[in-house]
């Protein structure tokens, strides 16, 4: 078989198919796009209308445009179902069903172009632009703890281990430790760095483990070393912070702000480190299994639309249904999500189950109005 003549498409009807919903997904991800960037764009132009830093209008404009990237993992699914329906909605509006149904073509394969799309889509999707959006994602959010909260990320991981950041009224301090222990909140082969607010070296703090308790650190065999004076060695020394696990975790990397083929490389950093990568590793997963999430909600969104109906009434009813029915797909699928980012459910099955779920609830309806209709 020759390259050239290779075909995905049998008939002239499927290329239709294909050119009318490519078209329509582009016009509805457009129009979405542009909805969410004037939001944004809104918000953030009062947000830094308190802010004398800011004075142009186009800085506002590129921080808007860096912000819808983190909804584009919402848009895609609701542009996939909705660009189902108004195909379909449209083959019906001006009789080409009729023809469509008296050729024979079943709605499997009316619904075929539509799922080749959405794989090349997804290709698409994993190779160019979410790297790209996770990179504009974190670009912003790192300019808002700057710009809008004042301060940095007070937590990073990397290979030399775990970077942390804590500030007062009177000075700041940097702390690196090799890994950390979960259980015991303890954080092994520690040192503090500690500076005055403008950057003027006092004192460095070595120990063998730091205990972070409730607003103190408990630094176990401390040797703490200050310019011109000698080094002292204490069996426990406490240090004030306003740091917590809970906020060390939150300040670590979001999902979102990094691409699926650097997420496996952090996944194992934190595991090396003792921290939870539960979050990560569900994201990772959930992106992975992005395209048999979109085919179910083709598969759903198309067989409530995909018959033709000979009344307004029961045409409106149709899409009512349908439309509800994805609403209640996505709630499904979140809370799933959510209780697997929570422990209460494996990670695969967590990850996998939305898709599995939703794939055959829109087998079952494209069979039954297969029979019905």
């Amino acid at each position: 078989m020759k390259l050239s003549s290779f075909n995905i498409f049998g008939r002239e009807l499927e290329k239709y198919f294909f050119k009318k919903f490519i078209k329509n997904f582009i016009y509805f991800i457009f129009i979405s796009l542009l909805i969410v960037f004037l939001v944004e764009f809104v918000e953030l132009l009062r947000r830094t209308s308190e802010n004398p830093n800011i004075t142009s209008i186009f800085y506002v404009l590129y921080l808007a445009f860096l912000k819808i990237t983190e909804s584009i993992a919402f848009i895609i699914p609701i542009s996939i179902f909705v660009t189902t329906m108004i195909t379909c909605r449209s083959f019906n509006k001006y009789r080409e069903m009729v023809i469509i149904q008296n050729a024979g073509l079943h709605s499997f394969r009316i619904l075929y172009p539509f799922i080749v799309f959405t794989i090349f889509f997804c290709v698409i999707y994993f190779i160019f632009l979410n790297p790209f959006f996770s990179h504009a994602t974190n670009t912003y959010q790192k300019i808002e703890q700057e710009v809008f909260r004042g301060k940095l990320s007070k937590a990073s991981i990397s290979k030399s281990g775990i970077w942390l950041r804590q500030g007062s009224e009177n000075n700041k301090i940097v702390i690196r430790a090799a890994n950390f222990l979960p259980k015991k909140s303890l954080f092994k082969d520690t040192t503090f760095y500690i500076y005055t607010k403008k950057n003027n070296f006092i004192e460095r703090i070595d120990g063998e483990n730091a205990k972070l308790e409730e607003d103190f650190w408990i630094i176990k065999n401390a040797t703490i070393n200050k310019p011109n004076k000698q080094v002292v060695k204490i069996d426990q020394y406490t240090l004030k912070t306003n740091l917590s696990i809970k906020k060390i975790e939150n300040s670590f990397l979001d999902p979102q702000s990094l691409s699926i083929w650097k997420i496996p490389d952090f996944i194992s950093l934190l595991k090396e480190s003792g921290f939870s990568a539960t979050k990560h590793r569900m994201y990772l997963y959930k992106t992975t299994f992005l395209p048999l999430y979109l085919i179910g909600l083709i598969l759903i969104a198309g067989s409530f639309t995909i018959k033709f109906t000979k009344t307004k009434a029961r045409t409106f009813f149709l899409i009512l249904t349908g439309a509800v029915t994805g609403f209640l797909i996505h709630v499904l699928s979140e809370t799933i999500y959510s209780l697997g980012i929570a422990n209460k459910l494996p990670t695969w099955l967590a990850s996998l189950s939305p898709s599995i779920i939703t794939i055959m609830i829109g087998g079952y309806f494209i069979i039954h109005f297969e029979k019905t209709n």
